[in-house]
C-alpha cells in the first residue's frame, strides 16, 4: 500500500478487495500498514491498522512480526518477503532473483537470499501464481512442502475506461504500430524490442514506461532505431487504449512468475507476442504467438498471419474472485 502499483503490488490489492466481499463474520483479518500507506480501499470486512513507527523493510521485519505476536494472528504476506521472526504465509510470486542474480544489484541479491535462507523452511503455508514458479521455490530451495498455486487475474481491467485522445496525443494510427510496456529491468528484455524494430523497419514499435534512451543505449551498447518510439509514462487508460489499437502486444521477456500485462491486452482483444520462456506457454497456452527472447531476427507480419486459438478459454481461467476464494480456503485449512 506504499509502494508503486506493479505486478506484485497489483496481486496484493485486488485478492485483498475480493477478500474482503467475501468475508464473513466468523472471520477476523487486519490488514496492517505503514505510516506511508496511501490509496487504500475503503473496505467492509477488512480493518485497516496503522502499526509501527518504521517503513519499508523494518517495518516489514520488526514492526509486522511483533504486532502479529502480540495479538496472536497468522502473518500473511502477499508481496515475495517474508519477517524472519513470523514467517506464517507469503506470497513468492517468483524466485528471479536467484535464478538470474545478474539482474540485480548484489546488496539487492543477498538481503532476499539470506531472508529466505533464515526461513523458508518455517514458513507455514507458501503461496505462488503459477506451476512452473512452484517447481522453481522447490528447486532453488530445496524443499518438499505444500505449496499452492494461486494465480493472478486481469479483471481489474474491466474497471478502466479508453481514452480515445491517445492514438492523437501520441502521433499513432490504429493497427499501425506495435506497443509494449517496458522498463529498465533485465528480465523485461528490452533490447530484443529494439532490435526486433530494426529488423521491422515499416512498422513503428511504440514503448511506454520510465526508459532513458541515453542509458538505455550506455547500458546496452546498441543503436535505437528511428521506428522506436518511447512514449515515457502512460495512464491506465491510455495504456489500454494503445494495447487495443496496436497491431500486436509485445512481451518478449526472459523470466516471470506469471506476466499479468499480456493477459490484460488479451482482454482488450489485441493479438499479443510472448517470449517461449518461463511459465509463457503454462499461462497462455495457445492463444498467442511466442518468440525466441533470444533471437529478435524475426519478421513480426508474417508470424501474425498464423492463427491461434480464442482467447476466451484463457480468459475464463483466470480471475481474482475465484483466486481469493482459494486463498481462503488454504488459509481455513
Amino acid at each position: 500500500m506504499s509502494q508503486t502499483v506493479t505486478g506484485v503490488q497489483r496481486y496484493a490489492r485486488e485478492i485483498l478487495n475480493e477478500l474482503d466481499k467475501i468475508l464473513t463474520a466468523d472471520h477476523d483479518v487486519i490488514l496492517a500498514v505503514d505510516r506511508n500507506a496511501k490509496n487504500i480501499p475503503d473496505y467492509k470486512n477488512i480493518e485497516v491498522k496503522q502499526i509501527g513507527r518504521f517503513c519499508g523493510n523494518l517495518w516489514e521485519q520488526i514492526s509486522l512480526p511483533f504486532y502479529a505476536m502480540k495479538n496472536n494472528a497468522f502473518c500473511l504476506s502477499l508481496c515475495n518477503m517474508a519477517p524472519i521472526l513470523k514467517p506464517d504465509g507469503v506470497v513468492i510470486h517468483d524466485v528471479n532473483y536467484a535464478v538470474n542474480k545478474n539482474f540485480f544489484s548484489k546488496k539487492f541479491s543477498m538481503w532476499y537470499r539470506f531472508v529466505f535462507f533464515m526461513c523458508i523452511k518455517r514458513i507455514h503455508k507458501i503461496i505462488t501464481v503459477s506451476e512452473f514458479s512452484k517447481n522453481e521455490i522447490k528447486r532453488y530451495y530445496g524443499i518438499d512442502n505444500e505449496i499452492y498455486v494461486i494465480s493472478n487475474g486481469w479483471q481489474h481491467f474491466e474497471k478502466i475506461n479508453y481514452d480515445e485522445n491517445t492514438l492523437k496525443k501520441y502521433d499513432l494510427e490504429k493497427g499501425k504500430f506495435y506497443f509494449s510496456m517496458s522498463s529498465m529491468a533485465p528480465n523485461k528484455n528490452f533490447k530484443w524490442i529494439a532490435k526486433a524494430a530494426k529488423n521491422n523497419p515499416e512498422m513503428l514499435f511504440a514503448v511506454s514506461g520510465a526508459i532513458n534512451t541515453k542509458v538505455f543505449g550506455d547500458i546496452f551498447d546498441f543503436e535505437v532505431p528511428d521506428n522506436l518510439k518511447f512514449l515515457g509514462y502512460v495512464s491506465d487508460e491510455e495504456a489500454k487504449t494503445l494495447m487495443r489499437d496496436c497491431k500486436a502486444f509485445l512481451f518478449p521477456t526472459f523470466y516471470e512468475g506469471f506476466g499479468i500485462p499480456p493477459l490484460e491486452a488479451l482482454s482488450t482483444g489485441t493479438k499479443v507476442v510472448v517470449s517461449d520462456a518461463s511459465c509463457m506457454r503454462e499461462i497462455f497456452e495457445n492463444s498467442v504467438y511466442y518468440v525466441d527472447p533470444y533471437n529478435s531476427n524475426i519478421d513480426l507480419n508474417k508470424l501474425l498471419d498464423a492463427p491461434v486459438e480464442s482467447c476466451e478459454k484463457n480468459l475464463n481461467k483466470f480471475s481474482w474472485e475465484k483466486s481469493a476464494e482459494k486463498l481462503l480456503d488454504v488459509l481455513k485449512g
